[in-house]
């Protein structure tokens, strides 16, 4: 319920953040890099369930926004989180296993709320809806597990952002990143091919900076 919730909410959240764009002051473009923590993931059809859970990985971002006032921007942003697997468990059975983990690749459409205030330090909350395009690769006894699904996927975030030159902010940035309920593929010789309903549920950390073009 949550899931079917929080989307519908963080929808309505951007189209109140976004006025019209008659006073917008400038584009900018910006970047970063950080921590990401996939958070354990449950993957089941009516028979069967795996569970795996994922090591810290790497998450970059990429985006261009617009300042819509002194306290509202939109941006659209791109996407890449990386996570390698380290446990899995098959009917709740430990399992060996080999695998790549699992990665995405997102593209969002955001807006954030600036806290202006007479400090160099300026405090935000942001929130986002799009895609993610998520890969899933576990291998292990004669089982593949391993297919990848394109699902709607929403975020909220918050941070703090500091002018580094005229044109140049730095920023920290906490993430909370869920996608909607991806569908996986898995075989083996005697189970044959089954679809298993999972999850993709990500916290990140980061640094980046945003640059103005004017």
């Amino acid at each position: 319920m949550i899931k079917l919730i929080t989307p519908k909410l963080i929808a309505a959240t951007i189209l109140l953040l976004i006025p019209t764009t008659s006073h917008a002051k400038d584009w900018y473009m910006g970047g970063s890099i950080g921590y990401n923590k996939s958070f354990d993931q449950t993957s089941k059809n009516g028979t069967d369930v795996i569970e795996t859970e994922f090591d810290a990985g790497i998450v970059t971002t990429s985006f261009i926004g617009l300042i819509l006032d002194q306290n509202r921007r939109i941006e659209a942003e791109f996407s890449w989180r990386k996570n390698d697997g380290s446990g899995l468990s098959f009917n709740g059975v430990e399992e060996s296993f080999s695998a790549k983990g699992a990665q995405s690749y997102g593209g969002s459409i955001n807006a954030y709320y600036d806290f202006v205030n007479e400090t160099s330090f300026t405090p935000y909350l942001g929130a986002g809806i799009g895609f993610d395009y998520i890969e899933n690769e576990f291998l292990f006894r004669d089982v593949v597990f391993e297919d990848n699904d394109f699902v709607f996927a929403w975020q909220v975030s918050g941070g703090v952002a500091t002018p580094v030159t005229d044109k140049i902010d730095g920023f920290i940035d906490l993430r909370y990143h869920s996608a909607n309920n991806p569908a996986f593929e898995f075989s083996s010789p005697v189970l044959n091919k089954s679809i298993l309903e999972s999850e993709y549920d990500n916290f990140s950390i980061s640094v980046g900076y945003r640059y103005k073009f004017n």
